[in-house]
Formats: structure tokens, sequence, C-alpha cells
């Protein structure tokens, strides 16, 4: 009788030193990390006009299409993608953040890099600087960008809603207004799908907003107003 019940004790403390070492032993890290991805490489073979700080230093008030400024943004998000966790729409009011999938690195500077890498691309130059623009650079035409919806739902549709215009700065006025809504179908459950998707469309943006800016004439510097003696 003694022999079955040091067996059993010896079972029962072999499966909690076996529930322990399960318990203990480390859990893996699933944690997957995405980027937007910028203009396809075959694209990069662009000409490419004076930087965006030479075309601006030359201080000489020419407005040729070479000579242009852009300054991109300031580019808004909705405080609820500025976190790391990929968001999700549940319904129209409600919004779901991955446990896993993340950005890897802050959302609004992604789309910032991509929107610039993008509008260089198109319109043929790197006179495409950043907001806040500094050191005396000379803008032309601002495009503020604010994204209103930017994140795929449960069916796996993507969805980017943009508000952005054009200032022609040296008239002081805005010459364009506009919104962009786009849509792109995919998978439930997709992460990688879904990022690229969203890079799709954001390309789809930058391609908008540089085929307005190439419909715009130089701008110009506004008229000196004379007084009568």
């Amino acid at each position: 009788m003694m022999r079955v019940t040091s067996l059993m004790a010896g079972a029962l403390l072999a499966s909690l030193v076996a529930g322990a070492c399960s318990i203990l032993a480390p859990i893996p890290d699933r944690s997957r990390y995405f980027t937007l991805s910028g203009v396809p490489a075959a694209q990069d073979g662009a000409s490419h006009s004076e930087s965006g700080t030479d075309a601006a230093s030359r201080g000489d008030g020419s407005a040729s299409a070479a000579s242009i400024v852009y300054g991109l943004g300031p580019i808004v998000l909705p405080a609820y993608l500025d976190r790391s966790q990929i968001a999700t729409r549940l319904s129209a009011t409600e919004v779901g953040y991955s446990q896993w999938d993340r950005w890897a690195e802050p959302l609004g500077a992604n789309v910032e890099s991509v929107l610039h890498r993008q509008l260089g691309v198109e319109l043929g130059t790197d006179a495409v600087v950043e907001y806040p623009w500094v050191g005396g650079i000379r803008v032309d035409y601002q495009i503020p960008i604010r994204l209103l919806q930017f994140e795929t739902d449960t069916a796996g549709e993507s969805h980017l809603v943009a508000r952005w215009a054009i200032r022609d700065i040296k008239a002081d006025r805005t010459v364009v207004v506009k919104q962009t809504v786009l849509a792109r179908p995919g998978k439930p459950n997709d992460t990688p799908a879904a990022t690229a998707a969203l890079s799709a469309m954001l390309g789809d943006l930058g391609h908008e907003i540089a085929a307005a800016l190439r419909e715009l004439p130089p701008p110009r510097a506004p008229k000196a107003e004379h007084r009568k003696k």
C-alpha cells in the first residue's frame, strides 16, 4: 500500500514540476512590424531638378517650373491612429487594435515620408520640403493634408479619406481645395495585404495631388501698390 502511495506521490510531483516548467517557459514574441511602402523602384528613374534648398536660397524671385518649391504639410491624422498598434474599423463608432501587429515607426511620420517621395518623383523635382520648413526656405505652394480615415475594416476593405488644399504662398490664397475618398477590397485578418492596400491608396493620393500641382501656373509675387504723390 505504501509503495502504491509513493508511486502516486511521485507521479503527482512530476506533473506539478512539468506544469511549473510550462508556466515559466518564455512566451514567444509574435509581434510583427509594418511600414507603408513608397513609390515603386521602377519609377525612381524620373529626372530631378535642383534641390528645394538650392531653389529657395537663390532668392531671385523667379518662378519657373524648375524652381518652384513645394511645401508638404502639415499632415494631420486622427488621434485614434496616433499609436503603434495597427487599427481595424469594427463599426461606424468602434475601432479595435491588433495585439501583435504594429507600425514600425509613428504612422504620421511614415505617411509624410511616403508622400514626400511620391511628390518628388511625380513632379520630377527635389524641391519638396516637409513642414515645418526652416533655414530660410521660401515655399511657393503649400499642401496641407488632413487624413480623416486611414484603416482597414473587418471585411478586409481598406479606406482612405483625406481633405487637402494647395495654397499659393506669395499670393496668400488657397487655389485648390479637395476631398479624396478611396477604398480597396481585401481579405479579413490579413495585415500584410491591408498595409499594402493602404500604401497603394496613399500613392493614389500623392498622384492626385501631383496632378493638381502640375496644372497650376508658376506662382507670381504680389504686385506692389503704387501710392499717388
